[in-house]
C-alpha cells in the first residue's frame, strides 16, 4: 500500500469511526433510553445505558480498526483526542447537568471502547495471520 493510500485509509477509518461513534451514541442514549441522566435515570437504564453506550464505543473502534487492518494507532488517538475535547468542553461550559465524575467516566468509557475495539481487531487479524 503506497504512503498516499494509506492517508486515504486514515482519513478514512477516522472519520468513519468518528461518525459511527456519534451516530451510535445517539441511537443507544437518546433513543433506545431517552436520555441517560444521574439524577432521572433509573439503575437499569444507568447500567444499561452505560453498558450500551460502552458497546458502541466497542464497534465504533472495530469499524475504524478494520479500515486500516489495525496497522496503525492514529484513527484511534485522532478520535480519543475528539472525545476528549468534546468531553471537556461540555463540562467547561456548563452543558451537562449530571456530577463530573459521571461525565469523566462516560468519556473514558468511550474512549476504552474504541481501544477494544482496535485491539479485538488486532487480535483478530493476528489470529488468521493477516
Amino acid at each position: 500500500m503506497s504512503t498516499k493510500s494509506s492517508y486515504k485509509y486514515i482519513i478514512l477509518a477516522s472519520l468513519l469511526g468518528e461518525i459511527s461513534l456519534i451516530l451510535l451514541t445517539t441511537i443507544a442514549q437518546e433513543m433506545l433510553f431517552d436520555g441517560i441522566r444521574f439524577a432521572t435515570s433509573s439503575n437499569l437504564e444507568l447500567i444499561f445505558g452505560g453498558l450500551a453506550t460502552f458497546l458502541v464505543a466497542v464497534i465504533a473502534g472495530i469499524i475504524a480498526a478494520a479500515i486500516v487492518k489495525a496497522s496503525t494507532l492514529i484513527p484511534h488517538t485522532i478520535i480519543s483526542i475528539l472525545t476528549f475535547i468534546e468531553m471537556t468542553y461540555l463540562m467547561i461550559s456548563g452543558k451537562l447537568d449530571d456530577p463530573i465524575w459521571f461525565d469523566v467516566l462516560s468519556g473514558f468509557s468511550l474512549i476504552l471502547g474504541i481501544w477494544l475495539g482496535y485491539f479485538i481487531v488486532k487480535k483478530y487479524l493476528q489470529s488468521k495471520g493477516i
